[in-house]
């Protein structure tokens, strides 16, 4: 029966091996952190801009209405509707 022997060799190994595998995993759960915080940073801006897409589909479909065009039009520009007198009918 052989039996296992430990040198002193073997351990310093051991501990190097051990301690580049344990620096080798709080790297990736630092990585890891930093990514998954950048992504929480991501979709609290699409939540953001999907509010902001809202409110300004809210404003054009309000600035779009008829009578607000016409308001627009008679305060603004001065336009009026034609009356009899001021229409013009041109025949082909």
């Amino acid at each position: 029966m052989i039996k296992a022997r430990f040198t002193p060799l073997v351990f310093a190994i051991g501990v190097v091996v051990l301690a580049i595998v344990s620096i080798a995993v709080v790297i990736q759960v630092y990585d890891f952190r930093k990514d998954f915080s950048y992504l929480q940073t991501l979709k609290q801006d699409e939540v953001d801009y999907e509010v902001k897409w809202g409110q300004l589909l809210l404003e054009q479909s309000a600035l779009t209405q008829p009578s607000r065009l016409e308001q627009a039009a008679i305060k603004d520009l001065n336009m009026h509707a034609p009356s009899q007198d001021e229409l013009i009918i041109v025949k082909p």
